[in-house]
């Protein structure tokens, strides 16, 4: 009787151990996996994984930060653009500006007396005097327009190029779209408004080249003759 007890107890306790077995199993065949596996084979493995991984998630992230390193190489040369142009607008009557500053430059200067008692030399020598300053002056002015023009060109060309060959889609982005609309309606933007006037007398060209960069965000056309900006922000002008 005593030995039959004893074998039964053995058996309960076989059992017992089994089935902890069966879960210890379970819970550490992952890692058993990996402790058996041969290397080469988890290298193979790893490798498959890595690449799943890739397409599945890389993809969109490279994609997507590709947009925004787009959109904000071309927002950078728009901005440049309207701030050169500003800058350029006040050259706009530069003719007529130094004109004005030698033609009254020519008597500053000379003695209070009647036109007939200044000499013809003294007279001379002020006006060949006015004259070499007018176009020291002019050629640094006009020195200075041509670094705002190739600038302005290079800006437009980089936002041109981008906007009509746009590879990512950064166009097509809301987000992109907000920002510059936002950027539209703000201070800077609108002083550039107020001196476009100046520029399209002188350089019309530039001036319908910034306004088709802008109408693009503003989801109509580019065409030369649409205006720059949306009517409420002329009527907030």
């Amino acid at each position: 009787m005593k030995k039959l007890m004893l074998s039964a107890m053995a058996l309960v306790m076989i059992v017992g151990i089994g089935s902890f077995k069966v879960d210890s199993v379970r819970a550490e065949s992952l890692y058993e996996y990996y402790a058996d596996t041969a290397s080469v084979e988890l290298e193979k493995e790893t490798r498959t994984m890595g690449l799943e991984l890739k397409q599945t998630f890389s993809q969109d992230n490279i994609h997507y930060n590709q947009q925004k390193i787009d959109f904000a190489t071309y927002f950078t040369n728009l901005k440049k653009a309207v701030l050169y142009s500003r800058k350029l607008s006040t050259y706009s009557e530069y003719h007529d500006d130094l004109a004005f500053a030698r033609d009254n430059e020519v008597f500053k200067g000379l003695p209070d007396a009647p036109r007939d008692q200044v000499s013809d030399k003294e007279l001379r020598a002020r006006k060949e005097f006015v004259a070499e300053k007018y176009e020291r002056t002019k050629l640094n002015v006009e020195e200075e327009i041509d670094i705002y023009i190739d600038l302005l060109t290079l800006a437009l060309d980089v936002c041109e190029s981008m906007s009509v060959n746009d590879l990512s889609g950064f166009v097509a982005l809301e987000e992109n779209r907000a920002q510059i609309v936002k950027w539209l309606n703000g201070d800077q933007y609108a002083a550039y408004i107020r001196e476009s006037a100046k520029l399209s007398r002188t350089w019309p060209e530039i001036e319908k080249r910034i306004a088709n960069q802008c109408t693009i965000w503003q989801g109509r056309p580019a065409t030369p003759d649409a205006p720059i900006i949306s009517a409420k922000l002329v009527g907030s002008l």
